[in-house]
């Protein structure tokens, strides 16, 4: 059984490479993407994803908020934060929202 990922990301080019990445990756199965915090709200309790990749950085809701108010809805879903901030309070709050963990974001691919 495929693992089911979706991905909340304001970069329109951020979103689309880690979504193809994820529907070729064997035992993944990609759901869905947000560029927004309030359109993950309106529809990830619907499809229940076993991980969201989440960017801390977002327009309007920022990501940490967001986790905050899912993470009551889909306890069982792992939060993993993408973000380019590297600082100790970004990645606590992150935690503390509930996030399972946090990928730092570079510019250049490795």
């Amino acid at each position: 059984m495929a693992m089911t990922v979706s991905i909340v990301e304001d970069d329109t080019q951020a979103r689309k490479v880690l979504a193809g990445w994820i529907a070729r990756a064997e035992g993944f199965r990609f759901l869905s993407d947000h560029g927004s915090a309030e359109s993950a709200l309106e529809i990830l309790p619907k499809e229940q994803p076993a991980v969201v990749l989440m960017d801390i950085n977002l327009p309007g809701m920022n990501g940490v908020e967001c986790v905050r108010r899912l993470k009551g809805i889909l306890p069982d879903t792992q939060f993993v934060m993408l973000t380019v901030y590297e600082d100790a309070d970004h990645i606590f709050n992150a935690l503390a929202a509930g996030a399972t963990g946090v990928l730092i974001e570079t510019d250049t691919p490795s």
